[in-house]
């Protein structure tokens, strides 16, 4: 049974009755999305039609987290343009474009990244955050993590290893507030109404300013609440992320204990995965590095049903590495021998299960 398929029967285990499944997945346009990233959404892309091949209804849900902060300028940006530091702090959403096509630095990259999906034919409904936001879809779970802040920050806490001040607990709160001003996150929020709808922030900007909860929607839940807040809010029965969301300490064991004490809503099921390597080179890849492949870039050498194929036969939790070297035609050579079996009868059943995906 293909890896993706086994994932799929502990989803319906889970809720059986469910009309239709969601498999979610999300990356931040920090810069370009590199292959590494790709995984996530393929994970999610393999048990969505494993659920399907099961004969239930499933959709990918992708969410840009456009709303995220710019917190480091990449080494692309920084060879185009100067003095792009200014835009730190600022929601992806609103930072312009550095090179100068697109409506917003989050567009520049989800478009990119998007382009490259067709070539896959991989079928996504999306979610753009700062649209989420700031329609207001999300007013009644910020409020209600800001009146469970003590208990979030409880369990946040938990995972510390440092132990905390009362005076802590009581300055926490698990949303940032964007600055009416220089539209920035630097905002610390000295005072909250007691229905937790209203706020006073001073930012580092020197703008000090009241904040409606109700009517003003310029503010994002921290990620570790945010995360379970939207598995919440989607209804999301599984989701991937990288092993170190993966580990003991990781987000997602934050974030599955918030998700249940919090927002009253079982977890979905997670499946850590392992980084993707590049042949010949050493290091995580990263969207704000110089170490980053695309995968436009991929395309350009590898055929779409081949790396589909790649990332088929490997379990998440295993690494493979594309390669830029004579390594290629092996893969190539496994690929079609692959194919010609399947194609002509005489492939075992683990075989045809990885090239249903592809």
């Amino acid at each position: 049974m293909h890896w993706s398929e086994k994932i799929a029967n502990e989803i319906i285990k889970r809720n059986p009755d469910k009309k239709e499944y969601v498999c979610a997945a999300g990356i931040s346009p920090s810069g370009s999305i590199h292959i590494g990233n790709f995984r996530d959404i393929v994970t999610s892309y393999f048990v969505c039609v494993a659920l399907r091949k099961l004969g239930k209804k499933a959709r990918l849900l992708f969410s840009w987290d456009e709303f995220d902060r710019l917190r480091k300028v990449p080494v692309n940006v920084q060879k185009i343009t100067e003095g792009f530091e200014k835009y730190i702090g600022m929601p992806y959403a609103d930072v312009p474009d550095p090179f100068g096509c697109c409506s917003s630095y989050a567009e520049h990259f989800e478009k990119e990244f998007e382009a490259s999906l067709k070539r896959f034919g991989i079928e996504v409904d999306f979610r753009r955050q700062a649209q989420m936001y700031r329609s207001g879809a999300y007013k009644d779970e910020v409020i209600h993590s800001l009146k469970a802040r003590k208990e979030i920050f409880d369990i946040l806490d938990s995972f510390r290893t440092q132990d905390s001040t009362a005076e802590e607990k009581e300055a926490y709160y698990p949303v940032s507030i964007y600055c009416a001003k220089c539209g920035k996150d630097t905002t610390k929020i000295v005072s909250l109404s007691d229905d937790c709808t209203k706020a006073h922030y001073i930012c580092a900007c020197g703008h000090e300013d009241d904040f409606d909860f109700e009517n003003n929607f310029n503010a994002k839940l921290a990620w570790k609440i945010d995360w379970p807040m939207r598995w919440k809010f989607e209804e999301v029965d599984f989701e991937p992320g990288g092993k170190d969301h993966a580990s003991p300490t990781g987000s997602y064991q934050t974030s599955r204990i918030i998700s249940e004490k919090i927002f009253n809503f079982k977890a979905p099921f997670f499946q850590g995965y392992e980084f993707i390597g590049i042949k010949g080179t050493t290091g995580k890849m990263s969207g704000s590095s110089g170490l980053n492949l695309t995968p436009e870039t991929l395309l350009k050498l590898y055929q779409p049903e081949v790396i589909l194929w790649l990332y088929s036969k490997t379990e998440p939790l295993h690494a493979f590495d594309f390669c830029f070297d004579d390594e290629i035609l092996r893969q190539y050579f496994e690929f079609d021998k692959m194919y010609n079996a399947v194609k002509d009868g005489t492939a075992n059943d683990a075989q045809k299960e990885i090239m249903y995906n592809t």
